[in-house]
Order: structure tokens, then sequence, then C-alpha cells
């Protein structure tokens, strides 16, 4: 069990499944294709909220438009992500006890240009975790990844006026399961406990065991840390006064704090993992 886990790759598509230099039947018609992540909480008695972490790196996320829905009543509701950069783009959803919703990333076709160009590739993997990476519950989910498409006429062009309700054009599409990294569906993330230990024993190592995504999380929310305590004194400077991190309550914070005043040193001690660690203080 962890607080993080790889979930699937992913493949959002605006392009000829044929290439039109090898099409010699004219079969190859445009593809619209987005990703679509079924998300069930199997907990009966709390809510669960998740980060969605999408990560591509040739073309990276910031080459083309990508657009994210939620839908958990039967409306797709726009999902901004809170936090993007070229390589990482990272959204959050929740999940109410016992409930299911769907999560939607695809190509943004409100660009005409996007469609009518059919150029438009971008593949890569998902990772979720908490969003409150810290405590004492584990969820336990059902996680099911598919790729859906539409399949437009060949020499298909945007109509000035679309057609809507029973005039809407009629289209083929296209809808199948992916493997999950798991090897099946049901998932259980569990938040983490920090034990009670002295600061001096803190090792680069142990803490990154707790779970592998600590650290990508840690980097991605600062704004979890708090280095300004009572009388400016920071959380690290409180630490060593102690000697201990006596309470878990007040660990967290502490530990963040070393964390991010560390985190440089943190990587470089990850890749070269091979000599002996040294600790966080």
């Amino acid at each position: 069990m962890a607080i993080s886990t790889t979930v699937s790759s992913y493949e959002l598509l605006v392009k000829a499944l044929v290439q039109p230099e090898a099409d010699i039947l004219g079969a190859g018609r445009t593809i619209i294709q987005g990703y679509f992540l079924s998300i069930s909480n199997l907990n009966t008695n709390s809510a669960v909220s998740l980060r969605l972490n999408f990560r591509a790196q040739t073309p990276d996320l910031n080459s083309l438009p990508v657009i994210a829905f939620w839908d958990i009543n039967g409306v797709n509701e726009f999902l901004n992500p809170i936090s993007a950069i070229a390589t990482n783009r990272t959204y959050q959803v929740t999940v109410g006890a016992g409930d299911t919703g769907l999560f939607i990333l695809q190509p943004d076709v409100r660009d005409r240009g996007i469609v009518e160009n059919a150029n438009f590739e971008l593949r890569g993997y998902l990772t979720t975790s908490l969003s409150a990476p810290f405590g004492s519950t584990s969820y336990n989910l059902l996680l099911t990844p598919q790729q859906r498409g539409t399949f437009l006429p060949n020499g298909f062009r945007i109509p000035a006026n679309p057609p809507r309700g029973t005039n809407r054009l009629d289209f083929d599409q296209l809808a199948y399961t992916l493997p999950t990294a798991m090897g099946g569906a049901q998932v259980t993330l569990s938040q983490i406990r920090f034990p009670n230990f002295p600061i001096g024993t803190i090792q680069i190592p142990e803490l990154l065991e707790l779970d592998p995504g600590l650290l990508q999380i840690i980097r991605e929310n600062p704004n979890l840390l708090n280095l300004n305590g009572n009388n400016g004194v920071s959380a690290v400077g409180r630490s060593l006064e102690n000697g201990a991190i006596a309470a878990q309550s007040e660990s967290l914070q502490q530990v963040l704090s070393l964390m991010s005043e560390r985190i440089e040193g943190i990587e470089k001690q990850i890749s070269t993992a091979s000599s002996t660690p040294s600790p966080i203080a």
C-alpha cells in the first residue's frame, strides 16, 4: 500500500489512423481520441480527494492544447489543472463515499484548426496520489482507464453552423479498456503516518521509502510548507532545539520543512544512492 500509484499510459489523437502516403485504399479516416478514467470510491464512510498527474515528454504538454472534464452527476464540468509545467499537468478530483466519477482528458477540439489539420499526437502516462498524503486513512478504489474515439469521414470539414439536436451528424465511435500498471482495477492508497524519531536519525532513503511519490508531492505542493512559526522561528529551528520529533502532529511540519530546505541535496543523493547517505540535519 502507498499514497500513489502509476495507473496507465494514455494517447490523445486527432490524426488519420493510416498515413496518407500509405493509404492506397482511402480508408484512413481521422480519429479524435481522448482518455477516460472511471474512479470508484469503495469506502462507504469517507470521500477521497485525488491528484491525477499526467506526464508527457516528447512532445510535452505545452506543445498541444488539451482540455479536461470531471463528471460525477451526469454533467461534464470543465476542470483546470492545479499545477502545470511542460512535462507534468496535475488535476484534482474528489469522489464521495461509495460514489463513482469520470475524468476525461482530450484534445481541445474547440480550436477548428486542431480538427482540420489532423496532426495532433500526445502520449504519456498517468500517476495518481492522495491529495492529503499524511494521516492514518486507507482508501480502496477502482480505477478503469479507457481510450474512446470518434471517427470523422474522409474530407470532413466543420460546418459553419454545426447541426444540433436530432439533426446532428452521425459518426462511428471506438472505445477500449487500457491495461493498468497495477495489473487490475482495484488499488488501495494509504496515507503516511510518521513515527516519532530523532531528527538526527532521519535518512533520505528512509523518507523516500515511505512512498516513492512523496518527493514529487512535496515539490508540487510548496503551499503545504510553513517555515515560519512563533516569533519567526522556523520549524527546522524548533525541531533542532527540541532534539526530536515528539508528536505526530508536529512531525509532519518539521519533516516537510527539512525536506524543503534540502530538496536539491535530496535529488543529488538519490542519483548517487550507492554511496552512504547522510542525515538531513
